[in-house]
């Protein structure tokens, strides 16, 4: 705090410098000037003496408008120089009544304003310069009545007509040329100032007048126009000229005096450096006059070159100021740009001083610090340590947690396969004492409630694991939603509660998991028929609707459960959707508190919104919004076809849900082979390490084929060598070796490959299907299952596998692609066919020597060609030999004995016996049909 304390003076001092050294700028005034024209040279050098006065006055700037002899331009102009923030307004009016209203506008709004040479209509101004025209007027008739001697005729050319100074000549002039009756004004038009106009009006007056003896112009500029129309004229003996300004250019009336082109010329001054002077006053609020009246002198041969001089020595002086008032700013500004680097410099200096300082002090400082920091370090690490420690002991207990917890539910899936299985034995059998036929409906209820609850347990487990993976396709809301509904009536019938479903869709296809929507429905008329009394009632509403999701209203499908039960209190009513949260008004109805929570997460994932409105005895509604379309749903989620409507008896819930796909028989099919059904031949292997559950499996099946039983993976490998049994069934988890590693050893072997499994398993996650569909089992089915779900599933692979053994013993082609058989089988009938083509000419080539191309033993290679094909080895050589037959007969020239020798047939009529057993018609009669 210290040390922060020396920065405030610091900067304080450096502050004292700077403003010490400084000069303090005075105020910088903006002066706007609107020049009616700048086009003459009266009017430039009006705008000169302001720049040169200007030097004088540092703290004023000058901004000028030319309004080009336009009134409106010049309106234009104020008003834009007033917009600009301007301080003081000088005005040269182009006319007197057109300017006088924007002048007493600005005037109103407190801006200085100072009219320049020529006047306004209206005394509302600041102030105005101006020479006396009225009186040069007088002074121009006077000279004019002496020159003419009292007698002769007069030219006069006006300025502009409207402007003030025109006027104020004229009326001076012509009172006084009054005074003389012998001489008379004979011609009076306007020139506009201009040269041209002085030209124009001439040649004018002379086509009218011959007698002209003076011409009197109200300027030099029209006094030189039309001095050029009277040297034309006249020449030598022209009239007198005079006229108005003597200004000292070149080409203007002094000059003109000097080269005779003029008798005359009357000083009318610019005004522009008292212009400057008078607004220097006005805005340092120093006494001024009103009205400023600039003195005229007639310039003649006499005193022209004087006044030329003169001008000429004023002018070349003030350029010298200039100049050196130039070099004079530009040495100021390198001074004080100088200076304020010094103290720049200076202020750096002070401040690395101090710097210096404080960092010395800051570094004990942090020495200091350094060494108590160091000493926290060390505490802090020992506490880190301690809560690493901590922290994986807490990570190791609950991982252990969670493994219990999985391993345990999985378990209470095998003891309740047994139990639904034996109670589904029971109940199939018809039992006729009424009351143990109602306690093994009671049980077996309760064991499928059971069933739910560790279900609805290994779900909520997932989803806090991430782990819950979408299946997402597209179905007809209305019919599922129905159906799920349906299988409540009569549970509603039995609890005489008034049941209804009321749609106003009548078809609407949706994207949605159908399994996780038959959870999420289930769950909330669950809880409806739970809390609903008898004579009460439920609904289930189905509508289109649409609902904020994440800020964006979207098309949506609503579904509501209403019922009339005893409701839910609004203390409770925020925690319904809560983890294990019991409300305190449904005390009378224990449960896990899982449902609803489990509920909200189901439907989270479909990015919906779940709502729930209630009241103490009137009852409660639920209210599910799942969004259209597939745009909110992860690409990897969606699957492509349409899935199968679900079994929604609730029995067993999702029991038929299988990842495999095991090709279905139609009804002809099946009537075609009754008898294998049931062929008693047909050996099962079944592999269970729980004897309870092998013996019940082997109950299930005993009655249409042969069982073979093992208890482990090592066992059933033994009985796979010695029987080669059409079937497998496999528990996942087993002691020495279990299903996974046993399914991946069969399949990845040549010589059993061909045999399909079926895993049975109490691990039922999502996981765990595809793990043992990956190592090549051909059907998963969780536990507890459904005796006639297994017995069905049996049929139907064994179905499937004797389809492809006639198929392929009907055809001759064995390196086709078939969906039925998997690709090491696919593999070993390729390379088979390969040896028997490549041997085609060794009359010797048979069954031994195939085993050793195929590197199998003959008892081998016998069951892996029987189990594919239905043949024996030598029927498959036979009819690989006559597909390379048929195929020589049409595409050859060769003979039948040719053909036959070729593919290896010892004779020509044995080869004609085998083809007519094959094809029923001989060679020859198929080389006719065929060609």
């Amino acid at each position: 705090m210290a040390n922060s304390n020396k920065f405030p003076p610091l900067i304080l001092l450096i502050c004292c410098l700077l403003i010490s050294q400084t000069s303090i700028a005075k105020e910088k005034f903006k002066i706007g000037f609107s020049q009616c024209t700048s086009v003459d040279s009266w009017r430039k050098a009006m705008q000169t003496e302001m720049q040169n006065e200007l030097i004088l006055f540092q703290n004023m700037e000058l901004i000028i408008t030319d309004a080009d002899d336009n009134n409106e331009t010049q309106i234009r102009d104020i008003r834009e120089l007033v917009k600009s923030g301007i301080d003081l307004l000088i005005v040269s009016p182009n006319e007197s009544a057109p300017i006088t209203q924007i002048v007493e506008e600005v005037f109103r709004q407190g801006i200085p304003v100072i009219i320049l040479d020529r006047k306004i209509e209206s005394e509302n101004y600041t102030a105005q310069i101006s020479a006396d025209n009225y009186l040069i007027g007088k002074e121009a008739g006077r000279y004019a009545a002496k020159l003419l001697n009292g007698k002769g005729n007069i030219v006069e050319i006006w300025g502009l007509k409207g402007s003030s100074p025109a006027i104020e000549r004229h009326k001076g002039f012509s009172e006084v040329i009054s005074k003389y009756p012998n001489i008379k004004i004979i011609f009076s038009e306007t020139g506009e100032w201009f040269k041209q106009g002085g030209t124009k009006m001439m040649k004018l007056a002379i086509e009218q007048h011959d007698d002209i003896n003076l011409v009197f112009a109200h300027n030099d500029y029209m006094a030189i126009g039309a001095y050029e129309v009277l040297q034309s004229k006249f020449g030598e003996h022209k009239p007198f000229l005079l006229g108005i300004d003597g200004l000292p250019g070149p080409n203007d009336g002094v000059n003109a005096v000097i080269q005779k082109k003029m008798n005359a010329t009357f000083l009318y001054p610019t005004g522009g450096a008292e212009a400057i002077q008078l607004a220097f006053k006005i805005l340092n609020k120093k006494i001024f006059k009103k009205n400023i009246i600039l003195k005229t002198v007639v310039i003649d041969s006499a005193n022209a070159e004087i006044q030329k001089l003169q001008t000429d020595q004023i002018l070349s002086l003030q350029g010298k100021i200039s100049t050196a008032k130039t070099i004079l700013d530009s040495q100021i500004i390198k001074y004080k740009s100088q200076r304020m680097w010094l103290i720049i410099s200076l202020s750096f200096l002070i401040i690395l001083i101090l710097l210096a300082v404080l960092l010395f002090q800051a570094f004990k400082n942090k020495i200091k610090a350094n060494q108590k920091l160091e000493e926290q370090k060390e505490q802090i690490e020992d506490q880190h340590e301690k809560l690493i420690l901590i922290s994986a002991q807490l990570e190791e207990a609950t991982q252990t947690k969670l493994r219990f917890f999985t391993n345990v539910s999985h378990e209470f899936r095998t003891p309740l396969t047994l139990i639904l299985g034996s109670i589904e034995n029971l109940l199939d059998q018809k039992i006729k004492d009424k009351e143990s036929h109602q306690q093994l409906n009671v049980i077996h209820r309760n064991a499928n409630r059971l069933l739910r609850l560790i279900n609805q347990l290994m779900d909520f487990r997932k989803i806090e694991n991430e782990k819950m993976q979408m299946k997402i396709s597209k179905n007809d809301i209305n019919r599922f939603i129905k159906e799920i509904s349906d299988s409540f009536q009569e549970l509603a019938n039995k609890k005489n509660i008034n049941y209804s479903y009321l749609s106003t869709i009548q078809k609407e296809d949706l994207y949605f998991d159908t399994d996780k929507l038959d959870k999420i429905l289930f769950n909330l008329l669950s809880n409806a028929f739970k809390f609903t009394p008898k004579q009460g009632g439920i609904a289930v509403h189905l509508e289109n609707s649409s609902c904020e999701f994440n800020s964006e209203m979207k098309d949506c499908v609503k579904i509501s459960v209403i019922d009339s039960g005893c409701g839910i209190s609004e203390s409770d009513l925020k925690n319904v959707f809560q983890r294990f949260y019991q409300a305190k008004t449904n005390a009378s109805f224990p449960g896990t508190g899982v449902g609803l929570s489990l509920t909200k997460a189901l439907v989270e994932l479909h990015s919906g919104i779940i709502d729930v409105e209630s009241s103490v005895g009137k009852g409660t509604t639920l209210t599910v919004y799942l969004q259209k379309g597939k745009s909110h749903f992860n690409d990897a989620d969606l699957i492509f076809a349409d899935s199968k409507e679900k079994d929604t008896s609730r029995q067993i819930p999702s029991e038929l849900d299988e990842m495999d796909f095991i090709p279905q028989l139609t009804d002809s099919n099946e009537e075609e082979n009754p008898s294998f059904l049931t062929d008693k031949e047909i050996r099962i292997l079944i592999v269970e390490d729980n004897l309870d559950v092998l013996e019940h499996i082997a109950e299930s099946l005993k009655e249409n084929y042969k069982i073979l039983r093992a208890e482990n993976g090592k066992q059933a490998l033994k009985v796979i060598e010695a029987e080669n049994p059409e079937l497998i069934i496999t528990d996942l988890m087993m002691p020495v070796m279990d299903g996974l590693e046993l399914t991946n050893i069969v399949k990845s072997d040549l010589k059993t490959c061909h045999i399909p499994v079926i895993m049975l398993t109490a691990k039922a996650s999502q996981e765990h299907k595809i793990e043992g569909l990956e190592v090549g089992a051909d059907s998963y089915i969780p536990k507890p299952f459904n005796k006639k779900h297994l017995q069905v599933r049996v049929r139907k692979l064994i179905e499937s596998k004797k389809r492809v053994r006639i198929h392929y013993r009907e055809s001759i082609d064995f390196t086709e692609q078939n969906d039925g058989i998997n690709r090491l089988d696919q593999q070993f009938l390729k390379k088979a066919c390969e040896a028997i083509e490549a041997n085609y000419l060794n009359y010797d080539y048979g069954v031994e020597e195939l085993s050793k191309n195929v590197n199998l033993s003959r008892v081998h290679l016998y069951r892996k060609i029987k189990s594919l094909t239905d043949l024996s080895a030598s029927e498959f050589i036979r009819n690989v030999k006559l597909k390379k037959a048929s195929s020589l007969l049409l595409e050859s020239d060769l003979s039948i004995s040719q053909i036959a020798y070729q593919t290896g047939f010892a004779s020509p009529s044995y080869f004609s016996k085998c083809f007519k057993e094959k094809f029923k018609i001989s060679p020859k009669e198929y080389i006719q049909q065929k060609k």
